[in-house]
């Protein structure tokens, strides 16, 4: 073994060691090593490695430490692990690992931001998760998991025994159990030099990490610079306040306090200064003292508290430096084995001992951040692992629970930082806090807690009453976190109870029951009568009290049902608790009300002037344990009896009295008594019958009046209710006649109202009974009832389901969901990318229906109905909505059911039917009946369920005439023969009334009949059955029946008056005819030769029209039809009348009368640039527009009102930059983004009446010539002041034969100037301005373009507005071409209808364009113009026939066609001043696009290749046919042969890989001439191949890299010529090579163009001879010689976003590792992808702001500049959220990943597997694209509700 034997060397020790390492081990030899050597060597060496650096700066002084943790591992920890181990410690450690026992727990201590994964089928709880890797080797990953992220602090449960019910190790952790505990590695010997290292470590870190300011300055002294003033974090002052602190006092630059603030957040503090002790003290005593400004924003208290400081000596920080390392390391160390950490946990309880477990957790609190993680990060590492440290560790926890939780209370730190957090690791381990409530009392110990430190100082008469704000209180805050201990502690009831766990926990209930007494009438309200409420009374903290409390309300329950002696002992408790209580029932006098002959001492406690409350946790309480008593054959009776002999009496009356006053004041406020009480109330019912709420609030208190209802005489229960809803007397027959006296006020329709509510709490009482206790059902059953009632209103997608159903207490309680809401719905996926898979009910569970369900509000219940009748419409049933049958009651709650027979319910529902069918009554309403109705329902349902002996409703209705009051109301007559007016009215106000309801009535009936047949025996004679035959003759008719009965007889009647006036129409045709009988018979003669004449003219005429439509067809379909060329057909005139969207007024476009706009938004963009090979710095103008248009003059007016506007609002989300920008307004008519307007002009065509034609005009090789001298007296002219070069002398230098007049007509030469509005210039100033501004905006952050591009800037500083002319070109050029790629990646060919924003923005586009080149001079052509523009146009024709400049390889052959057709022509003048030239079509302007199709043709084929094309085709269609060798098979073979040395003149990869198989010939020779010489000469012996199939591959490989030029010069030449594209264009397929040509007027047959007789082949060898390209040729065969040409491809690649995983896991786990760029120690908390490049960037952090201009902005937003021009789409990878960034502002956007139910997660909250949807991810895509951000960023901010976000700090 390799390791230093101890006990083979005796050696006495020397005077002086050369070593630490000798010195310990003879020390430890003669037994006097003791853990101070250690620490004195820790202490002497630490400080070396630590370094500061002050740097003075000319206005701030900053000062920079680090401390070197490599040479301190090296130097110091390494001499520890050689001691520890022997000398060969690496390998030592290696053949531990080997040996393989880590741990059989994982236990890996997860970072923030670190993605955990929970397992919803195994989990004992949602607490229980794995880490990425063991989640990868376990079986959950094929379960149903949920992802979600950590907040740090937390560990993996893999191995945990009593995390998992099933699956309990992944493979790793699996094979680590086989393996023995014992090591060969770790000896005896091991483990004692062990002990000693790890006790050193232990006290050196809690003696240095917890150095008070005092103690260092004591202890280590110094002078000079040898102190820091150190900075602590706190939450309560914010990072600008802290930055303004550091540069106002500290003196620090903003940057470097920026990273001091950064550094403290991170850390938990930072250096500021390293000085002397005076000058650090001085610091110190300035940061203190300084007031920090108060935040409006924070309540907490301690944001006006001094910043934490302290002075230390410098090498007491680098002790704590150092100390941190340390633990680090030996937090690693530990997990190396099960022995060190015995070690480590036999250590750590020593109660002698410095750092002993009890030291380690009650000093946590002073301690920073960093210190505190490493700290807990031990911990967990080294007690976790094994049971028996755990539960160690979970007593000294439980036992210092009390100090530790007020420190954390007291202390301001986040609660992941707090030791606190540790409770979540014990609390939930289901023995140790079983263990922990029975023997440490822990339950108790943490309500104790929290009464204390939480409530106690609120309560008043013993009754809680909040201050204001208390719940935004941190202290209160932090408290809380006790409850959610107690949540954990409960989580997982036991099997059995010990007897001790029986005692602990009801320690705990004792303490619970002393919260739920105080809170019992909390925050109670009393009714404002006079006016209103002074100010909202406080209500939220008793409600977040609530929400915390319920689930441990909730569990306590779950308990106490488990076992009988429990729930037995917890009753007795509840009772006297309740009894001891007196809100409300306290002292209250009872008074005997009578109704129907029965009496009933009721309470009169009057909720309309006494306190009432919401909260009643214990009443509630006494619910939830009430409902398990039958479980274990307990009732109210026997317990009744125990408890009065404790003198102990709690009657029914008692237990219903709070809750029943709490729902007549719900019903008060329903009636609107308790208006002037304000919002808080309302809020406060709001919450009431929320979801977070109603477990145990609304529904704890329906079982409550249940248990009333149950143990009280039935009409006794409802004489109490009609009390309290103060209803008594509206229940005596006589209420009318009283009624009549009174008058009609408000009073009166509250009473009406409250009727209602009491009719609706009856139904409640009696129909929601889906609860176990109540009736024979189970969870699911209530699960499965309130699922039904929700897909009632409307389909709900999964996620809005499950919002909408209440959180189990059940880890498994996802599961029961899942099963449930499988058996009552049907799953309907998402139609669509914005689509949701939603749940719809089955159609048989709709029967189940309950109109007035109980967790309904009001909306629900109008929806719900409504959809219900539809439904039942649509089925041709009764139209109404049925009570649905209801469930068995459990045997203690049957004598419920005796309510619906009972005298006083009969008595009520007979007094509203008769009110019903009284015309004259006043205290009826249609709900009334309605509600009675439903009861009524009710009985007759239950009585036929046959589950009750004792119901005998049937026999008792008779006697109060139920059936023929019922008969009464559906036969309600229509129409009354009163006599007096109004009693008619009164009357057909009464049946209208009843009518909604006659469907109902008589659903009512039919059941009651079914009632009635089964009462009745077969035999019992003719009594009964007769009645019953003759009502069923005359069985009124349902709505619908009535409806359809109605509209057949207006059907009959109409068809009848329609046939009489038919007939009458007849007759008096027949009388005229017979009168002018005469008049008949001299025209019939001529008639017929008439309509003989007619019929052949009309054959003529279809004849004619028949042959014009085919000879259009004809020419149509002719292959010459082009919009250039010597066959271009004139332009269609186009619509020129328009209407004004701001005045409205009709406008048409003209050249001297107003000028018109469209709305236009210019953006700066990348998109079609954005490519791998592509140079990212570029980017250019893109223009948009909706298409609307208005005059000049009524924009400029719009326009000055949205500025002021803009001014005025509050800039909530934008920041505006630093910038020139463009003021953004919405076009008014249809809201789409615009910054500018673009001049609507008329066609060019308009200005030019002549067709071009190839007779008269000079042909191309002239126009080159011409050209070419054009280039030479442009580069020629004076330096400052020069003439436009005149036409006829460039004629005759460049030697051209033919005429001015032959000029003029291929120029199309306009001899009268289009004499535009005046205003025109100035509209095309405007535009020009809003160009400039958008390139200026981006100009800080980008590189100017290369100087083959138009920019007038690089050329002369004094350009006046030819540069904006320039842009105006490239912006043109820029958006054909996107729109372009755009159409090609939606499938659109150009013969497929574009929208009007694309159409009226590119054609008023290119218009400008050709006007702005020629207009400015249409007023003196002869005058000057700068030399700017002529040098760069000379430029340009050199570059494009001189050959000198750039190559084709380098031309964007499109961009420089548009520049080349704007920006040359207009140089020539002409003899008159009034003559111009506007590009509109003619013979030069062919020619210019022939030179540039010539070009890119050259270009391509440069660049084929032929092996990539070949073996690309035999990848993608390795079996088609080349569709371009039979043509090239016919081609003449000179033709041929001219391809064929053009391609092996020129082609770039064949000419490269012919040098390098010559080079290697060569060589060959070379050296067979050194062994046989032989002189002769170098002869080149290798040919390029090229056969016909060569050939044909390379004109379809031509044809296609010409398709993107193509389409864009169609487009172009569309808009300039105003020539539509022929109908053989296809609509619906890709478009073809050939059709384009013709349109264009080029030839398609390529062979043309290598005719060596032909000019073609001319310009072709021209472009191809440059010399750049033969020196591209050397540099691919030598690489080495410098970079090649930036060769711009005829085809562009097409942009694409980033491809993502396709599992959002995966995605998520490779940013987990990922550090912050600015701090490798520190992981990244926010990683955002950009999906434009795929950058990982650290988002929205105060660590990697760079400077962008003059501003600090985030990351992403200092990327999308240099990414995006200004744009950027980000996805923030943890939290699933997709951010779209333009220009200071931007919006979050639905993310690309779905779950299985088709909907997103955005911050993980529901943590369902994401998988990528390309669907959702294409439409982020095309909306990048299509340059949309921009306007969707707009959009979803114009929402007034939208939240404030600073977006320039993302």
């Amino acid at each position: 073994m390799d390791r230093y034997d101890m006990e083979d060397v005796v050696v006495a020790p020397p005077a002086e060691c050369s070593s630490p390492l000798k010195e310990w081990r003879l020390k430890l030899q003669s037994g006097t090593l003791t853990p101070n050597d250690i620490i004195e060597f820790f202490k002497k060496e630490s400080p070396k490695f630590f370094d500061f650096q002050n740097i003075l700066k000319p206005d701030s002084l900053s000062v920079k430490c680090m401390f070197k943790d490599a040479l301190a591992k090296e130097e110091i920890i390494d001499v520890v692990v050689e001691f520890i181990m022997g000398d060969n410690p690496v390998s030592a450690l290696e053949k531990l690992r080997l040996e393989g026992n880590t741990a059989t727990v994982c236990g890996k201590v997860f970072k923030n931001g670190e993605p955990t994964y929970s397992c919803r089928e195994c989990g004992v709880d949602p607490t229980c998760v794995l880490c990425v890797n063991c989640f990868k080797r376990s079986a959950h990953r094929f379960h149903k998991y949920k992802m979600s992220t950590s907040g740090g602090g937390g560990c993996c449960d893999c191995g945990d025994d009593e995390a998992w019910k099933k699956d309990h190790y992944c493979q790793l952790h699996l094979a680590n159990r086989k393996n023995p505990l014992e090591s060969k590695i770790i000896t005896e010997a091991v483990l004692e030099r062990a002990v000693i290292c790890f006790g050193a470590i232990l006290s050196f870190c809690v003696n240095y990490l917890e150095i008070e300011p005092n103690a260092s300055l004591q202890c280590l002294d110094g002078d000079g610079a040898q102190f820091c003033t150190v900075l602590y974090n706190d939450e309560s002052h914010t990072f600008d306040q802290v930055i303004q602190t550091l540069t106002k006092i500290a003196k620090c630059g903003h940057k470097d306090a920026m990273e001091i603030v950064a550094a403290i957040d991170r850390e938990g503090r930072a250096v500021v200064k390293c000085d002397t002790f005076k000058e650090c003290n001085d610091l110190k005593t300035a940061i203190e003292k300084q007031m920090i400004p108060s935040n409006n924003l924070l309540s907490n208290q301690r944001n006006s508290q001094s910043l934490r400081t302290s002075v230390l000596h410098i090498r007491a920080v680098a002790c704590q430096q150092f100390a941190l390392q340390l633990l680090g390391w030996f937090q690693e160390f530990l997990v190396r084995h099960y022995l060190f950490r015995k070690t480590f946990a036999g250590l750590v309880q020593r109660k002698q001992e410095a750092f002993c477990i009890r030291h380690i957790l009650e000093y946590d609190v002073k301690l920073w951040k960093t210190a505190r993680t490493c700290w807990h990060r031990l911990l967990i590492s080294g007690m976790l692992m094994e049971y028996d440290n755990k539960m160690v560790l979970a007593q000294e926890f439980s036992r210092r629970y009390a100090t530790i939780v007020e420190d954390f209370i007291s202390d301001d730190h986040d609660h992941a930082f707090s030791i606190v957090s540790l409770s979540v690791q014990l609390f939930t381990v289901p023995s140790i806090a079983h263990h922990l409530i029975a023997q440490e009392g822990i339950f108790d110990k943490l309500l104790h807690t929290f009464y204390h430190v939480a409530i106690e100082k609120y309560i008043q008469n013993r009754t809680l009453h909040f201050s204001k704000n208390t719940a935004s209180l941190t202290f209160f805050k932090r408290a809380n976190y006790i409850l959610y201990d107690l949540r954990y502690l409960l989580s997982l009831k036991p099997e059995v109870l010990s007897n001790d766990l029986r005692n602990g926990f009801l320690e705990g209930c004792r303490a619970l029951m002393r919260v739920l007494n105080v809170m019992q009438g909390m925050e109670s309200i009393t009714r404002q009568t006079g006016q209103h409420m002074d100010y909202e009374p406080e209500w939220e903290c008793a409600f977040n009290l609530h929400i915390k409390l319920a689930t441990t309300i909730s569990q306590v329950i779950e308990w106490a049902a488990s076992d009988v002696k429990l729930l037995h002992k917890l009753y007795k408790m509840t009772v006297r608790a309740l009894v001891g209580n007196s809100f409300i029932v306290g002292g209250e006098k009872a008074e005997a009300k009578s109704v129907a002959g029965h009496v009933a001492n009721c309470l009169m406690y009057d909720v309309s002037s006494k306190p009432v409350s919401i909260h009643l946790p214990l009443s509630r309480f006494y619910s939830g344990i009430y409902l398990h008593l039958g479980t274990h054959d307990m009732t109210y009776d026997s317990l009744q009896t125990e408890t009065e002999g404790l003198n102990i009496k709690l009657t029914p009356r008692e237990i219903i009295e709070p809750v029943l006053c709490t729902h007549a004041m719900i019903a008060q406020v329903a009636a609107g008594m308790w208006r002037r009480n304000g919002y808080s109330l309302l809020h406060q019912l709001y919450f009431y019958r929320n979801v977070r709420c109603r477990v145990e609030m609304l529904d704890r208190d329906i079982v409550c009046l249940q248990i009333g209802a149950s143990l009280m005489e039935s009409n006794e229960f409802l004489i109490h209710v009609l009390n309290k809803f103060n209803l008594i007397y509206w229940a005596q027959a006589n209420y009318e006649t009283m009624l009549a006296e009174a008058a009609e006020d408000e009073e009166f329709m509250r009473q009406l109202s409250m009727i209602d509510e009491f009719l609706e709490l009856l139904i409640v009482i009696i129909g929601e009974r889906w609860m176990p206790g109540v009736s024979l059902v189970t969870e699911e059953d209530r699960l499965r009832k309130e699922i039904i009632q929700l897909l009632c209103t409307k389909s709900y997608s999964h996620s809005e389901l499950s919002r909408a159903l209440p959180d189990g207490n059940s880890g498994n309680s996802d599961n029961i969901f899942e099963d449930v809401i499988n058996t009552v719905a049907l799953f309907k996926k998402p139609v669509g990318v914005d689509g949701k898979g939603v749940y719809e009910l089955r159609e048989h569970l709709f029967e189940e229906f309950n109109v007035y369900f109980y967790h309904y509000t009001k909306e629900d219940k109008s929806k719900a109905e409504e959809l219900q009748r539809e439904r039942r419409k649509a089925k041709k049933e009764l139209v109404c909505c049925p009570p649905p049958m209801l469930p068995q009651l459990a045997p203690a709650f049957t004598s419920m059911a005796n309510i619906l027979q009972c005298n006083v319910f009969l008595s009520i529902c007979t007094l509203i039917m008769d009110r019903a069918l009284d015309a004259h009554s006043r205290s009826f309403t249609e709900s009334h009946l309605q509600k009675i109705l439903h009861l009524l329902g009710f009985a007759i349902q239950e009585e036929l369920s046959e589950h009750y002996p004792f119901l005998s409703f049937y026999e008792r209705s008779q006697k109060y005439g139920i059936l023929e009051k019922l008969d009464e109301l559906a036969r309600c007559p229509r129409v009354s023969r009163a006599s007096a007016y109004v009693t008619k009215l009164l009357i057909l106000h009464s049946c209208r009334q009843l009518e909604a309801h006659r469907d109902f009535v008589l659903w009512t009936i039919k059941r009651y009949k079914e009632l009635q047949a089964k009462q009745a025996p077969s035999g019992s004679g003719a009594g009964p059955s007769g009645s019953q035959q003759s009502a069923g003759d005359a069985q009124p008719l349902s709505s619908e029946e009535q409806v359809r009965q109605e509209k057949e007889a207006r059907a009959r009647l109409a068809a009848e008056r329609r046939a009489k006036i038919m007939a009458q129409m007849k007759n008096a045709q027949k009388l005229f005819m017979k009168i002018n009988a005469d008049m008949f018979a001299t025209t019939g003669d001529k008639e017929s030769g008439q309509d003989l004449e007619g019929g052949i003219n009309a054959a003529m005429e279809w004849e004619n029209i028949s042959t014009d439509e085919e000879e259009q067809g004809a020419v149509a379909l002719k292959p010459n039809v082009a919009c250039l060329g010597p066959d271009r057909r004139s332009y269609q005139v186009s619509e020129t009348a328009f209407k004004c969207i701001l005045c409205f007024e009709n406008c048409a476009i003209t050249r001297s009368g107003p000028p018109l706009v469209s709305f236009a938004f210019v953006q700066t963009s990348q998109v079609i640039y954005t490519s791998p090979n592509e140079n990212q710095g570029r980017s250019s103008l893109h223009m948009s527009c909706c298409g609307h248009v208005m005059h000049y003059s009524c924009w400029q007016e719009y326009y000055s009102n949205e500025a002021v506007k803009e001014l005025r609002r509050p800039q909530r989300n934008r920041v505006a930059l630093g910038m020139t920008d463009n003021t953004e307004f919405h076009c008014p008519y249809c809201r789409t983004l615009s910054n500018t307007v673009l001049p609507v002009s008329e066609p060019l065509s308009a200005f030019s009446s002549v067709v071009p034609t190839s007779e008269g005009s000079l042909p191309l090789d002239s126009f080159v010539e011409i050209m070419r001298t054009l280039a030479v007296e442009l580069a020629g002219a004076n330096a400052f002041m020069w003439q436009l070069p005149s036409a006829a002398n460039i004629l005759r230098k460049s030697g051209v034969v033919g005429d001015m007049a032959q000029f003029e007509q291929s120029v199309q030469l306009i001899q009268e100037p289009p004499q535009l509005s005046e205003n025109y210039t100035e509209v095309m100033t405007s535009f020009g301005k809003a160009l400039r501004n958008a390139m200026q905006s981006t100009s800080h952050s980008y590189k100017p373009p290369t100087p083959s591009s138009t920019n007038f800037d690089s050329l002369e500083a004094d350009a006046t507005n030819l540069e904006v002319v320039a842009q105006l070109w490239d912006t043109c050029s820029y958006t054909l071409e996107a729109l372009e790629i755009y159409l090609f990646e939606i499938q659109k060919p150009l013969k497929a209808e574009l929208p009007m924003r694309h159409q009226s923005c590119i054609t008023n586009l290119v218009r400008a364009c050709a006007l702005s080149s020629t207009v400015p001079s249409t007023c003196d052509s002869h005058r000057p113009v700068p030399r700017v523009q002529a040098e760069w146009a000379a430029r340009l024709l050199d570059t494009v026939f001189n050959q000198k400049g750039s190559s084709v390889l380098e031309w964007d052959c499109f961009r420089t066609l548009v520049q080349f057709q704007f920006g040359v022509l207009n140089l020539m003048a002409t003899e008159k001043a009034s003559q111009t030239i506007i590009p509109s079509g003619s013979m030069f302007d062919f020619y210019i696009l022939q030179t540039m199709f010539l070009a890119n043709l050259t270009k391509a084929v440069i660049c084929f290749d032929v092996e990539k094309e070949q073996a690309k085709r035999a990848d993608e269609t390795p079996y088609l046919e080349l569709s371009q060798l039979a043509y090239v098979e016919l081609l003449p073979s000179k033709i041929q042969e001219n391809m064929v040395a053009f391609y092996r003149r020129y082609n770039i990869p064949a000419r490269v890989i012919q040098r390098k198989q010559q080079q290697q010939l060569d060589d060959e020779r070379k050296e067979q001439e050194k062994e046989e010489p032989q002189p002769q000469e170098r002869e080149q012996t290798v040919v390029i191949p090229c056969d016909q199939h060569t050939l044909a591959l390379l004109l379809e490989y031509v044809q296609r890299q010409m398709g993107s030029f193509l389409r864009c010069s169609s487009l172009f030449y569309r808009c300039l010529t105003d020539v539509d594209y022929p109908d053989s264009f296809p609509t619906d397929q890709p478009d073809r090579f050939d059709l384009m040509c013709q349109y264009l007027g080029l030839e398609s047959q390529l062979g043309v163009y290598f005719d060596m007789e032909t000019v073609y082949a001319t310009m072709m060898n021209s472009f191809a001879s440059h010399p750049e390209i033969a020196r591209e040729v050397e540099r691919r065969c030598q690489p080495e010689s410098g970079t090649g040409l930036e060769i711009v491809p005829c085809l562009r690649q097409m942009p694409r976003l980033m491809p993502l995983f396709d599992d959002y896991s995966d995605l998520i786990n490779s940013v987990s590792e990922i550090c912050c760029p600015n701090n490798e120690r520190e992981e990244m908390k926010t990683p955002t992808m950009c999906l434009i490049c795929g950058t990982i960037l650290c988002g929205q952090s105060y660590c990697c702001q760079p400077e962008l201009g003059m501003m600090t902005v985030g990351a992403c937003t200092h990327h999308a500049y240099d990414c995006g021009a200004e744009v950027g789409i980000f996805l923030r990878i943890r939290d699933c959220q997709v951010v779209y960034l333009g220009r200071g502002k931007g919006c979050y956007v639905q993310p690309p990943y779905l779950d299985e139910y088709g909907e997103t997660d955005q911050g993980l909250r529901r943590g369902n597997p994401l998988r990528l949807c390309q669907a959702a991810y294409s439409r982020i895509f095309l909306q990048w694209l299509s340059h949309g951000l921009h306007e969707e960023i707009a959009r979803l901010n114009d929402n007034t509700n939208v939240t404030v976000t600073q977006w320039h700090h993302m």
